[in-house]
């Protein structure tokens, strides 16, 4: 009686038990965490990289628009501008600073006119670098 009682323990029991787990050593789950967390951060910095380059090019666009606008101005109204020059300006909730600067062609009906646009910080204060430049050239209006 004793003997079928433990009859479980048995060698031929024992071998069949450790046959019949099947499954990941801690080993083998912690190299394919770590595989998965590497992927991931590479994943993260993706995208916030995309995120970065697609706000980047929004306000870049918005600066060129402006720009555009600003070189359209000129020529309506036949500008002639000289020296240099700024002005703060709002477009869909940002503000911008613009600053032109003209300058001498070999033909003397035609300046060059270079329009830098930055966008304003929090401070108020305009970034250090451009967010969009734009060089025009203008004839002299005619004195009628």
């Amino acid at each position: 009686m004793r003997t079928s009682q433990f009859n479980f323990l048995s060698r031929s029991n024992l071998l069949n038990a450790d046959q019949k787990q099947r499954g990941f050593t801690l080993l083998e789950v912690m190299v394919a965490l770590a595989i998965f967390a590497v992927a991931a951060i590479a994943l993260t910095q993706a995208g916030m990289s995309y995120t970065y380059a697609v706000s980047t090019l929004s306000d870049r666009s918005a600066a060129h628009y402006l720009l555009m606008n600003e070189a359209a101005s000129l020529r309506i109204n036949r500008a002639w501008p000289e020296g240099t020059g700024e002005r703060l300006l709002e477009q869909a909730g940002q503000s911008w600073q613009l600053r032109y600067q003209t300058f001498p062609t070999p033909v003397l009906a035609v300046r060059r006119v270079e329009l830098s646009l930055f966008a304003m910080t929090d401070a108020q204060q305009p970034a250090t670098t451009a967010s969009q430049r734009l060089v025009i050239f203008l004839n002299q209006p005619r004195v009628e």
